[in-house]
């Protein structure tokens, strides 16, 4: 795990609340580079397959704000062979000279980096963006460069370290993290945060903080009704969580992100890290998938162009109608229009006839065994007219 990627992708995210999606796919790039895949994307970034397509750029390109580059888009096809997994991996600046979002010294892939060079990289980030740094105040600078402190921990994946099981805590695939779907039938443990929560959490480094409504509007990029509507969501789904706090005239919220999602934490529950979400999606995947496996060979085809679930189902038979010899249980079937049943009797017809030669060979050779064997010439019996009416032709035939 290169803890600088994670710090690197935070910074470029702050005040930017449309670079929320590809802030996701980047983190799940980072951390779990062996998933793949549209769906895959989808799940462990908490995103519909949809979002994922729309957010990552051309094949060979980068995304709208240079988060992802897209090694390959992915083709969708019922053949194995002709399909292709999307692939996407975080495009980072860090090589890249002279520009404001390139911590030029947060490349160190294994160690933590240190509290001095992180402040002066994050200040030099912000820096590049004259009218955001003149935004962000004092407290949330500090806040700021104690997230990013945070996250230049977190050099692995796993429950069995402290900076292992913050970095669990930020999947953005998990049930705390995830949006409310209206297809969604999945009761989870915990009230869903939403995904602009786990956006301030990662700016945050699921640290203590203390924020004013101004603060959570530089750093997410929110307006104030937004991140106020934030704030009211993440008090309703956790009343632990969020804390009015007065400072003289003016009130501030102390945001509880490691007493509550921290294994240490005082208020901490397992729960907050279940995925019953991504797991429902997973199913619903692997449901889609057997579908256009099934769809891919030619018995699912017609299976399904002549079963009520393809919309275009009476131009098809409009176009291609049953002979008028058809047999009635199969003429019963289409009339149903039962995609499975019509998709198991073509199947049962398939075992029946037997598996597809591979040469034509067999084929001529069960012919000619079926073929009726003729008389032999010897045992022939030809009557006496009809050998004197051959011998009269071939006596007129040798005169002409």
């Amino acid at each position: 795990m290169n803890p600088a990627h994670l710090v690197e992708m935070a910074a470029r995210s702050v005040g930017h609340s449309e670079a929320l999606m590809e802030l996701a796919l980047a983190w799940v790039a980072a951390t779990r580079p062996y998933v793949s895949g549209t769906r895959g994307l989808a799940r462990w970034a908490g995103l519909t397959s949809r979002m994922v397509r729309e957010t990552v750029g051309p094949e060979g390109g980068h995304s709208g704000f240079k988060l992802l580059w897209t090694r390959t888009r992915g083709a969708s096809s019922p053949t194995a062979e002709e399909r292709e997994q999307m692939e996407i991996r975080f495009h980072s600046n860090t090589r890249t000279q002279g520009r404001s979002t390139s911590p030029k010294n947060l490349s160190t892939p294994i160690s933590p980096l240190g509290d001095l060079a992180l402040k002066e990289e994050l200040e030099k980030i912000m820096e590049g963006n004259a009218p955001l740094s003149a935004r962000i105040r004092e407290r949330a600078q500090e806040v700021l460069v104690n997230g990013m402190k945070s996250l230049s921990r977190l050099t692995e994946l796993s429950r069995l370290t402290e900076t292992g099981q913050i970095l669990t805590a930020l999947d953005p695939g998990l049930d705390l993290w995830a949006e409310t779907e209206a297809d969604n039938a999945v009761k989870t443990a915990v009230v869903p945060l939403g995904r602009r929560a786990w956006h301030l959490a990662v700016l945050c480094g699921l640290e203590d903080v203390v924020l004013s409504v101004a603060d959570i509007e530089v750093l997410t990029g929110l307006s104030k009704r937004g991140a106020q509507a934030l704030l009211k969501r993440m008090t309703e789904a956790n009343p632990a969580l969020v804390g009015k706090v007065r400072q003289g005239r003016s009130i501030a919220y102390e945001i509880r992100w490691a007493s509550n999602y921290r294994v240490t934490g005082d208020w901490y529950e397992e729960v907050s890290l279940r995925d019953e979400i991504r797991k429902a999606r997973a199913a619903r995947d692997r449901e889609v998938q057997a579908t256009s496996a099934r769809r891919g060979t030619p018995a699912g085809y017609l299976a399904y162009r002549l079963s009520t679930a393809s919309p275009k189902r009476d131009a098809y038979l409009e176009a291609n109608p049953l002979p008028a010899d058809a047999d009635a249980p199969w003429r019963a079937l289409v009339e149903a229009g039962d995609e499975m049943a019509l998709y198991e009797y073509l199947k049962a017809q398939e075992a029946e006839a037997g598996p597809v030669p591979s040469t034509p060979k067999v084929l001529v050779e069960k012919t000619m065994e079926r073929r009726p064997a003729q008389e032999s010439l010897e045992t022939a019996v030809v009557s006496k007219e009809t050998l004197a009416a051959m011998r009269k032709r071939i006596v007129a035939d040798s005169y002409r």
